[in-house]
């Protein structure tokens, strides 16, 4: 038999296996839904899920789901309360089905984890559906509105402690349930919260006496897992696009509306918040039903009918606070800090309802300098401006980060934007003011031309803005004066301005002048050329919109440059003889060297003393 027959023949056979497996899994399903003494079928569906074959696993998850769906939504997996029932075979077939309906969410919940995005998503839609069938069954049950919690709590943990965390189940979470039902997303930030502090504490040491507390708090695999959890919990809260502002936007909901008419709402927010009647507590709480029967026999007290938890737009902030500031605990990459600083004044702190609480996350990125410092910025000044936070040293900070390295950031025009909203005040002091026009002066001596178009504007509706530093332009002061009478004195003139001083303060800039715009007036650039000579004009002009200058880069000046119309009668000069040389002096050399008037002597002392200068210019 050839190779290629037996080739065919292999592939037939696991066709015919893989046709077999997947009529047993439905001929198996069909005899559960038939008679209740074939529920041992549920043992062998469970095996199917363990099989190699992707296809096999993905049959017999909805198989088990279309078996327990039915059961769940009756009550009949609840176990026992009564302990002589238990011993009934009722209340034993209840326990037996409930033990594999608890390995058939494990089951789910550890697919979560698996490779394989075509097993992911549908574990995770299995998982939530189930979750509405045991919430609508319990709320049914108790006659208030319930959310099994501990289920969710579950399915949670299996999203964000997930090291094949797949983009496909990311988006499948975040669109479809995460971003639509408001239920959803308040549980999801309690449990995630839970679950990151229940790692954070799990990673200190027991014994905090002696040596033990020398040791590593965390081994190499509980860094990577809490790297992990970082990315795989940041990664779906930056893409929360609906939470509320108001309680009426809270209007959504996975489980149904915990209260349909408000008056008949009698739950309180330990109630809601847990849900501690939950079928399935020992998922979670081996004690619960202990504490259950404790709770039970103390006397409740009559309350007056409240809001439920989860129409209380207060509860929600407070979840959404107590995520982010658990996540931020959790050790994470630079990208990642970055990341988070850039939302923080728009998706972090509207939502918070103590965002004084990020008062020391802010002011620690703040004072790290570099880009993590520019990123701080607007969240800092959202605190400053709205929630009264005192930063003494704030000016000082602020004129440190104008380094040769800000005018190649991809954040700078968004710094500058800030920094400009931070001088506009008219009560600042002039010499605060004049050591920023001055250090911003110096800086555009080396920046490249997009970042020199958004220093002159700046500068000039500063000086606009504030009167007092205009003797900077043209500074009378003895120093200055000094350039015109003694030329020879020019070389041995230093600046006053410090330019290494860090506190503004004292860095003297009053007492110079912008020299600096004077040597921009000769830019190779001409746009910048331009730009600088408006210091040589009467202050007449209105101050400059800063937008039209702060989102220029190298493209768009060369863009610029090239659909640029040229004006009629205005065409350039183009050559029509090809030149031999750069410069007018080789070609003299040239005809020297070819002339009769001089002998060979003087033709090499001529060639020697025009060349000399023009040694840089030999290619």
């Amino acid at each position: 038999m050839s190779l290629s027959s037996k080739g065919k023949k292999r592939k037939l056979t696991e066709k015919t296996k893989y046709s077999s497996e997947l009529e047993q899994i439905k001929d198996l399903e069909q005899r559960i839904s038939v008679s209740k003494s074939n529920y041992n079928n549920i043992v062998t569906l469970l095996e199917y899920t363990k099989d190699k074959s992707p296809k096999v696993i993905h049959s017999a998850l909805y198989a088990l789901y279309r078996t327990f769906s039915p059961l769940l939504s009756k009550g009949e997996l609840q176990k026992p309360k009564n302990e002589n029932l238990e011993r009934d075979k009722k209340g034993l077939i209840k326990i037996w089905l409930r033990d594999n309906y608890v390995q058939y969410v494990n089951t789910l919940c550890n697919f979560l984890r698996h490779e394989e995005p075509g097993l992911q998503i549908p574990s995770l839609n299995i998982l939530l559906n189930l979750l509405k069938i045991e919430s609508t069954y319990l709320t049914s049950a108790s006659g208030s509105h319930q959310f099994s919690n501990n289920h969710y709590y579950h399915v949670v943990e299996g999203l964000i402690d997930n090291e094949n965390f797949s983009e496909p189940l990311k988006t499948e979470f975040v669109e479809k349930y995460w971003n639509t039902y408001d239920d959803l997303r308040f549980y999801f930030l309690k449990n995630a919260s839970k679950i990151i502090n229940f790692f954070l504490d799990s990673g200190k040491p027991k014994d905090k006496v002696g040596p033990v507390s020398k040791k590593k708090r965390l081994d190499e695999k509980s860094v990577d897992k809490l790297n992990s959890l970082m990315e795989n919990t940041f990664s779906i809260l930056e893409n929360l696009r609906t939470m509320p502002t108001d309680a009426s936007e809270i209007d959504e909901f996975w489980t149904g509306h915990p209260a349909p008419e408000l008056s008949n709402s009698q739950e309180n927010d330990d109630c809601e918040d847990d849900s501690d009647n939950m079928l399935f507590d020992d998922l979670f709480n081996e004690n619960f039903e202990k504490e259950q029967t404790k709770e039970s026999q103390k006397e409740i007290p009559h309350k007056k009918t409240k809001k439920p938890v989860l129409l209380q737009l207060s509860a929600h902030k407070r979840v959404f606070s107590d995520c982010w500031l658990a996540l931020m605990k959790l050790p994470m990459t630079q990208e990642s800090y970055k990341r988070i600083l850039l939302i923080m004044h728009k998706k972090i702190i509207p939502h918070m309802p103590q965002p004084t609480l990020l008062m020391d996350y802010l002011t620690e990125s703040y004072n790290a300098g570099g880009v993590t410092s520019i990123l701080a910025l607007n969240g800092l000044f959202t605190l400053i401006n709205e929630y009264n936070l005192d930063y003494p040293d704030f000016y000082k900070k602020l004129y440190t980060l104008f380094d040769r390295n800000l005018m190649h950031v991809k954040y700078r025009s968004r710094f500058f934007r800030l920094a400009d909203l931070f001088l506009a005040s008219t009560y600042l002091p002039a010499q605060l003011i004049a050591a920023f026009i001055k250090r911003m002066s110096r800086l555009s001596l080396t920046a490249p031309p997009h970042g020199i178009v958004m220093i002159i504007p700046m500068i000039y509706n500063l000086i606009r803005r504030h009167p007092s530093c205009t003797v900077l332009i043209h500074n009378s002061n003895e120093h200055v004066n000094k350039l015109g009478r003694n030329h020879s004195e020019i070389d041995n003139l230093e600046d006053p301005y410090n330019f290494d001083e860090p506190d503004p303060m004292k860095s003297n800039a009053l007492e110079s002048s912008l020299w600096e715009m004077k040597t921009l007036q000769d830019h190779y650039f001409p746009n910048v050329a331009t730009l600088a000579k408006i210091f040589q004009a009467k202050f007449t002009k209105p101050s400059y919109n800063l937008e039209d200058f702060l989102d220029h880069t190298y493209l768009t000046l060369i863009e610029s440059e090239l659909n640029r119309k040229s004006k009629k009668n205005k065409m350039p000069a183009l050559s029509c003889e090809r030149p031999k040389y750069i410069f007018p002096a080789e070609e003299s050399i040239e005809l020297i060297y070819k002339s009769e008037k001089f002998d060979v002597n003087e033709r090499e002392l001529v060639f020697e003393n025009m060349k000399k200068g023009w040694e840089v210019w030999q290619f």
